[in-house]
């Protein structure tokens, strides 16, 4: 076992991963449910080719999720029910899931929702009613929709791969900024390296309320990817709150030459409030970029 594995158990074991627990119970649930297909149709079906498949697939998974392969996991494992679902013993079943994956198409977008259409709907959007020989078109119509969802779960990934670029960046600039404050290397107002410190403790105190607060008033019904995506924002939320509060400090002690708040800005009490309110209003600078991307995103 790499050290790499034997680190990611570890966290596990101390910190829990959804992801990992989830695609655990999905391959157990579907080993269950491959038995159950076997035994139904009799021992002698695991020499066929859906049962080989099938069998072949969720060992794959099984060690994909050994070596923290998540997306590859869920690749074979879905790939694995694709082969169960294929079982020419149970017709019946592929019928029912024809049922549940129109309606579960209204969850898909694009061109993918139109192709499921046509592969199990008329031109009435009803059902069609499938002969023996028609039911190959079902499975292609669950490769459609597992693909779709492989696909949004690769985009996730993507922005958490960028979202932890620039958390590393907001906290070696943070670090920086303390390790300068210490070696008084920074302006005048950034040299207390206990003034400096106070404000990106109070950034990041406000940032986590903010992010408390926006996750008690979140609704748990929303779809799962939309909630992965948006959990992956909040590890970098302190960070824009700190850096936040560094910016709120500069601005606060350039009041004299502008001369806007008053005469006490630069006074322990004064600087302690705005930083916390600084970070606690990291949600709105979340927000600004949110509406900035998309606009870029229309305007293309």
């Amino acid at each position: 076992m790499s050290l790499a594995t034997t680190v990611r158990n570890w966290n596990r074991r101390v910190f829990g991963s959804p992801a990992y627990d989830r695609l655990a119970n999905f391959i157990a649930d579907a080993w269950a449910d491959f038995d159950r297909e076997v035994h139904n149709a009799g021992h002698s079906a695991i020499v066929e080719s859906w049962a080989r498949s099938a069998h072949t697939l969720l060992l794959r998974a099984e060690s994909h999720l050994a070596m923290w392969e998540i997306e590859g996991g869920w690749t074979a494992a879905l790939a694995a029910q694709r082969a169960i679902l294929s079982n020419p013993h149970n017709p019946e079943r592929l019928k029912r899931a024809a049922i549940a994956l129109r309606r579960e198409a209204d969850k898909i977008t694009g061109w993918r929702a139109k192709a499921i259409e046509d592969l199990i709907c008329a031109s009435d959007g009803e059902l069609l009613p499938f002969a023996p020989e028609e039911l190959s078109r079902v499975i292609d119509a669950v490769a459609l929709r597992d693909d779709f969802s492989q696909n949004t779960w690769f985009k996730i990934l993507l922005r958490k791969r960028h979202l932890f670029i620039l958390s590393v960046i907001l906290w070696t600039a943070i670090a920086m900024c303390l390790l300068l404050s210490w070696r008084e290397v920074l302006p005048d107002f950034l040299r207390p390296v206990g003034q400096v410190s106070t404000v990106i403790l109070f950034g990041v105190l406000g940032a986590a309320v903010s992010v408390a607060q926006s996750l008690v008033a979140e609704d748990v019904s929303r779809r799962i990817p939309t909630q992965e995506s948006g959990a992956v924002v909040i590890w970098t939320r302190p960070g824009i709150g700190a850096a936040a509060s560094l910016v709120v400090f500069a601005l606060l002690n350039a009041n004299h030459i502008f001369g806007i708040l008053g005469n006490f800005t630069t006074e322990p009490p004064v600087i302690v409030a705005f930083s916390f309110l600084a970070g606690y209003s990291e949600r709105f600078i979340i927000g600004a970029l949110a509406r900035l991307s998309d606009s870029a995103v229309k305007d293309k």
